[in-house]
């Protein structure tokens, strides 16, 4: 819906038109997202907006634009409405937008779990006493966790649009020193803009002697590969948070630089998607490593052992608020690649797979509140589908 207003010129050599301005979608789910905005203006022109909850980027500019980009975060309480007003010496105009409320099964916690002093979480902790046996979030991209496995689950925090979000949550194995998973959301309103810090640091929800020591390199086989990349948090603090040891696996060298890189890079292109049914609202993403019979170790700056993984996955859950993409809105498409350089560096979709063929693979279960939000047939049908079939994935 295009919506302008404001007045013109009396000056008919130097006309000046009214701005306009362009949402392609007005009405949006409770999910943290973004979407451009389409800016028509003689001049320079600035954008404001009516709630905290509601950011553009950038918020000024000159003459005409198709990518500014409309980022709003999650919202869980009551539905909630805000106006973009663009002003400029033609005058001004406005465009509105609704946020529903976002559903979730059971209530979500708001505070991260910090230690075994946290108050009113002590029937989480495990004997180690740092994290939660198995995950009290509701989020679509947790995968599952158990609470007899010795593993821990911890999210990290960031602020998005002035608002508390979540950054990224992991499942920490203590024996192998590596995040199992790491899983979180990705869109274009929470990619953020920066650059990388290359801020390596201990992660402060563990002790130091419960995580590798990775100031500089591991001894002996791969490079620092990061979980979640530092891309895709490119805001300050939400990127030094990408570069806590607890995010690294010691990853062959040419593979993490080459075909690791191109997929990430991939990944980041599936969330910057637009468009009413070619867009995506939220790409859930779950990258993890994987052990197998791995007995190989790597050591880091302590001299303490950290398992090499056999392999590494992505698994990618896309949602669009449009029942008619996908099956009620989600599509999904996994990926498994072994610990080597052995590959072209090319993502082809000869080597994507179903997450349900992941599953398999490694033995427990993915996107495991989805079928509170969709049924389990559905869920069963995203899951099993071929994304190789799926022209989407491939445009």
């Amino acid at each position: 819906m295009v919506v302008s207003c404001g007045g013109g010129s009396d000056n008919k050599e130097e006309p000046v038109v009214p701005p306009v301005v362009s949402i392609k979608t007005q009405t949006v789910t409770g999910e943290a997202g973004s979407q451009f905005l389409t800016v028509s203006a003689s001049g320079n022109w600035t954008i404001t907006t009516s709630a905290s909850w509601l950011t553009v980027s950038p918020a000024s500019g000159s003459g005409n634009s198709s990518t500014v980009i409309l980022s709003y975060s999650e919202n869980t309480d009551a539905i909630r409405n805000a106006t973009i007003t663009i002003s400029s010496s033609g005058g001004s105009a406005s465009a509105s937008i609704t946020q529903g409320k976002l559903i979730v099964p059971d209530p979500t916690p708001t505070t991260p779990p910090i230690g075994p002093d946290d108050p009113g979480e002590e029937d989480h902790h495990d004997e180690n006493g740092y994290g939660f046996k198995t995950a009290p979030y509701k989020w679509l991209e947790l995968s599952q966790t158990k609470e007899d496995d010795k593993q821990e689950f911890f999210t990290h925090y960031m602020t998005l649009g002035g608002a508390k979000a979540r950054n990224y949550s992991y499942y920490w194995n203590y024996d192998d020193l590596v995040s199992t998973w790491v899983a979180y959301p990705l869109c274009a309103g929470n990619i953020g803009s920066g650059g990388r810090t290359d801020q390596w640091g201990l992660d402060p929800l563990l002790p130091d002697k419960k995580q590798p020591v990775l100031f500089k390199a591991y001894t002996g086989f791969g490079s620092r590969g990061h979980q979640i990349p530092s891309a895709d948090r490119l805001s300050r603090d939400a990127n030094i948070q990408t570069f806590y040891f607890t995010n690294m696996t010691p990853q062959d060298y040419d593979f993490n630089g080459g075909t690791w890189a191109n997929l990430e890079n991939l990944v980041r292109t599936w969330a910057r998607k637009t468009g009413t049914t070619a867009g995506t609202d939220t790409l859930y993403v779950v990258t993890g490593c994987f052990i197998g019979n791995s007995t190989r170790k790597s050591y880091d700056n302590n001299g303490k052992p950290v398992t090499v993984p056999e392999g590494y996955f992505k698994a990618l859950l896309r949602y669009k608020n449009n029942e008619s993409v996908g099956h009620k809105g989600f599509m999904a498409c996994a990926f498994y690649l072994e610990n080597s350089n052995k590959y072209d560096s090319k993502i082809s979709k000869g080597m994507s797979m179903s997450i349900a063929d992941l599953e398999k693979k490694l033995g427990y279960n993915l996107f495991v509140n989805l079928e509170a939000k969709v049924g389990a047939e559905t869920t069963k049908t995203i899951k099993e589908e071929n994304p190789a079939t799926v022209s989407w994935w491939w445009q």
